[in-house]
C-alpha cells in the first residue's frame, strides 16, 4: 500500500494543550491504517517561538523523532535541550512539553501507542 503525500491530511492547532502560537499537523495515515494499537502517527511542524503546552498521557506512550532544529522539552518536569535525531519517549500516565527556541521550524515525528491495545 502506498499513501501519496497528496492524500494525507493536514491540520492546524491553535495554542495547542495551552502553548503558543499555532502547530501544523500531517497526519501520515489515517486510523484504518493504524488501527487499535496506535492512535496518531504524523509530522509535526512548530513555528519559532511557539510551543505544545504541558499535557499527560492516560493509557499511551507517545514517542517524538526531532528531524530539523532545535527547542526545549519538558519531560516530567525535567527540562533538556533537543535537536535532530534526538528522541523523547513519554510514557503512561508522564506528561510533557515542547518549544521551539531557534530561528527555523522545529519538525518532528509523532507516534501515539495504545498501552492497552
Amino acid at each position: 500500500m502506498i499513501v501519496q503525500n497528496k492524500l494525507k491530511r493536514q491540520e492546524l492547532k491553535q495554542n495547542m494543550w495551552g502553548g503558543m502560537g499555532n502547530v501544523e499537523i500531517t497526519h501520515i495515515t489515517d486510523n484504518k491504517i493504524l488501527g487499535k494499537n496506535c492512535r496518531l502517527f504524523a509530522q509535526i511542524t512548530v513555528k519559532p517561538g511557539d510551543s505544545i503546552g504541558e499535557h499527560q498521557h492516560l493509557g499511551e506512550r507517545e514517542i517524538f523523532y526531532f528531524l530539523q532544529g532545535k527547542g526545549i522539552v519538558i519531560d516530567d518536569g525535567k527540562q533538556s535541550e533537543i535537536g535532530p535525531g534526538d528522541v523523547m519517549v513519554t510514557p503512561d500516565q508522564s506528561s510533557h512539553s515542547v518549544v521551539n527556541t531557534g530561528d527555523e521550524d522545529l519538525v518532528f515525528m509523532a507516534l501515539i501507542l495504545n498501552e492497552n491495545a
